[in-house]
């Protein structure tokens, strides 16, 4: 995710607490907690392995519904489970820069058959290759960074579902008791190219110096013209290698095809249901009558299609509680206070209640800059929590993404650690909710 320097490291010293406990009590604790870290170790690596099957799945793709099933399949002995299914675009998102390079295309070619007409015809060619440009990119953009109108318009859907559980039904419910537990199974677009990394910086340093270079060559070709042969062939063959840079850039950013999916691990997916198996286990670990939820979203690297269904769906998450875990690759946890794109905060009592969890478990948490480009970067494809926060849910978002390479990837026992840190950020927000309830 980057280096020390751009994050504040929430660490926890408890040897001299530990000094202080009676050594038999001290020693008990340890092994329970030992054999607890074991069992869910165990338990998150055999769920990932079950659904390593289905981890190309993409949105609406046989894969993806076949994933939901086991899902829903592996939770129903636990709890009441369902599929909830809902119509979304597999194209939105991501696969948006497929249309954005179309849009680009279809510009550059009127810009260049401007140059076969007298001044005025290339002059009127030449802007509406420009509103083209200018609209068309607004659309598209607005579509690959997943507003819901522009997906509305531009996509035909298909079906996807999330998988829903809950621990009791929504009657039973004691006011605004509801704790929402979270993650996704459906996998992410890759990259024609294997080194993904390499691809997204190539892009976001090609595409806006060729989109900025083609208005500028238009502007240029209206107010100066094209009547000299030295004119025509300095506005065409560099314009030329210049569009061709950005939209070759564009349309291999991401790749719609299956085969170049990149995989989703089922981290997430089997760290936030054994947090949910957990909290079904103790019950009394949540203020009563807390009704706790869990949905894994379906569709949501389509421009968060699960989430925004979950949320259109289930009206009850205004005011809830959510913990939601998105992608985890490497060891570096991280907690996410808001969408520094979007403007969209979280949480407020979920900080606090993480340094409460560090402290008991010892497990260090990054706590990322919300401001700056950087952030705003990270955050251009949006979050789970986005759909949720609109609702006027507190979330605690976590994810261990790291963009740069830099970091250790994910272990098998990470996510006992995982575990423990969102398990106990969660108890904790909802117990603080419980405090302000009774004053």
């Amino acid at each position: 995710m980057g280096g020390d320097n751009d994050y504040i490291v929430a660490r926890a010293e408890r040897e001299d607490a530990q000094d202080e406990r009676p050594g038999a009590a001290a020693d008990g604790a340890e092994d329970a907690r030992a054999a607890e870290k074991e069992r869910v170790n165990r338990f998150c690596e055999e769920l990932s392995a079950s659904l390593s099957d289905y981890a190309d799945g993409l949105t609406s793709t046989v894969e993806e519904t076949a994933c939901a099933r086991k899902l829903r399949d592996e939770l129903s002995p636990y709890a009441v489970t369902r599929l909830e299914a809902f119509r979304t675009s597999p194209y939105a998102g991501r696969n948006c820069c497929g249309l954005l390079g179309a849009v680009y295309a279809l510009a550059a070619v009127f810009y260049f058959v401007s140059f076969g007409g007298s001044r005025a015809d290339g002059v009127i060619l030449v802007l509406v290759a420009l509103g083209i440009f200018v609209c068309g990119g607004v659309a598209a953009g607005a579509a690959f960074l997943g507003a819901e109108k522009a997906v509305k318009c531009l996509y035909p859907k298909k079906v996807s579902y999330n998988v829903f559980s809950e621990n009791m039904p929504l009657k039973k419910q004691q006011g605004n008791k509801l704790v929402v537990i979270a993650s996704n199974h459906d996998a992410s677009p890759g990259s024609y190219f294997v080194n993904f990394s390499l691809v997204r910086k190539v892009v976001f340093t090609v595409v806006p110096v060729s989109a900025v270079l083609f208005v500028m060559f238009c502007l240029v070709k209206i107010f100066v013209g094209s009547d000299t042969v030295a004119k025509i062939t300095s506005l065409s063959v560099i314009p030329f290698i210049n569009a061709l840079a950005g939209i070759s850039a564009l349309v291999l950013h991401f790749s719609p095809f299956q085969r170049h999916a990149r995989e989703n691990n089922g981290v997430a997916t089997s760290v936030s249901a054994a947090v949910y198996r957990r909290l079904l286990a103790s019950p009394e670990l949540l203020p009563e009558g807390t009704r706790v939820c869990f949905v894994s979203f379906g569709g949501e690297n389509s421009a968060h299609a699960g989430s925004r269904a979950f949320a259109a769906a289930h009206p009850e998450t205004k005011g809830a509680l959510a913990l939601v875990i998105g992608d985890i690759q490497s060891s570096a946890t991280a907690l996410v206070k808001k969408d520094a794109l979007r403007g969209i905060e979280f949480s407020h009592s979920a900080q606090e209640a993480l340094f409460g969890a560090v402290e008991d478990t010892g497990v260090p948490c990054l706590l990322p800059p919300c401001d700056g480009l950087k952030s705003k970067l990270n955050a251009l494809h949006g979050y789970s929590a986005d759909a949720l926060a609109g609702t006027g849910c507190e979330c605690a978002v976590f994810v261990a993404k790291d963009y740069g390479g830099k970091g250790e990837d994910f272990r098998s026992k990470d996510a006992s650690g995982l575990f423990e840190l969102a398990l106990g950020t969660i108890v904790k927000m909802a117990w603080k909710r419980e405090e302000k309830n009774d004053d």
